[in-house]
């Protein structure tokens, strides 16, 4: 079963840089380098940590960089971590369980933990110092509990592959996570109900593009009605905020304050409205 291509790199250089710095590990598993190191077990149920979820696979709209959604239990916020190309697929193939042909950098990895006898009960997102997230593996070994430095995108990766949970420091989370429920009730409340623009919606209102997120519905006598939405526009961008997806609208929303200016398409024209959200 072909791995899917959820973002396509252009960096072979990037891709050889991550599977080195990945390779690496590998041989200190196998040197018993890693285990010498005697890193004493993590408690992963200590009160500063959040369990967290893959929530969603999204698109910065200025950088055009992956972004992976950690959300909560009960997915009211969510972390947002910007990752790149190469583990952006290689977190949606482990969401879908899906196997290339040959085994990727990060099924090299799970195989050579598998056959050591290893196994990653958990990873933990501990902290971010000038943008950059920080994060450790917990891997059991030989009945030792083994600490390994890592970047969130690839421990998410192996999270995945071992159904093991992952952790974020609540004060991280508490910092830097945004709303996800908050948005949903702007919609309803606002009157607009969107859904995801696929090639052939796209297609079928002549845009040229699969960049934005069509309006589905509007209620009668709403906020969105008043504003001069209508059923089949497509936002492509609100505030300072290009559109790509519902990721991108929901965090452009998050980000608005009552009244933004938004750009629609429109049977074959671009329009400028101004929307008034409170």
């Amino acid at each position: 079963m072909k791995t899917p291509e959820f973002f396509m790199g252009k960096g072979r250089v990037k891709l050889l840089v991550v599977a080195t710095g990945l390779l690496l590990v590998i041989l200190k598993i196998i040197s018993g380098e890693i285990l010498a190191q005697n890193v004493p077990s993590v408690p992963l149920e200590q009160k500063e940590l959040l369990q967290v979820k893959v929530y969603q696979l999204g698109v910065d709209p200025v950088s055009l960089q992956p972004i992976v959604f950690l959300a909560d239990a009960l997915e009211e916020r969510a972390l947002p971590i910007w990752i790149g190309p190469f583990e952006a697929n290689a977190i949606e193939a482990a969401r879908q369980g899906t196997k290339p042909p040959r085994p990727q950098t990060h099924d090299l990895l799970e195989n050579v933990i598998r056959k050591t006898k290893g196994k990653i009960q958990g990873v933990i997102i501990t902290h971010s110092k000038d943008g950059i997230y920080y994060a450790t593996m917990v891997m059991e070994k030989e009945g030792r509990m083994v600490e390994i430095d890592a970047r969130p995108s690839d421990s998410i990766v192996m999270a995945l592959k071992f159904k093991a949970p992952i952790f974020v420091s609540r004060n991280l989370f508490a910092a830097g996570a945004i709303p996800l429920g908050k948005e949903k009730e702007i919609e309803e409340r606002y009157g607009l109900t969107i859904q995801e623009l696929t090639p052939m919606l796209a297609e079928s209102f002549s845009f040229g593009s699969t960049r934005g997120v069509l309006v589905s519905d509007v209620r009668q006598g709403s906020s969105a009605e008043k504003d001069g939405l209508q059923r089949g526009d497509i936002f492509t961008k609100m505030g300072e905020e290009a559109i790509l997806d519902i990721i991108s609208f929901k965090a452009a929303l998050a980000k608005s304050k009552e009244t933004v200016p938004a750009r629609v398409f429109r049977k074959g024209k671009f329009l400028s409205l101004t929307l008034h959200l409170k």
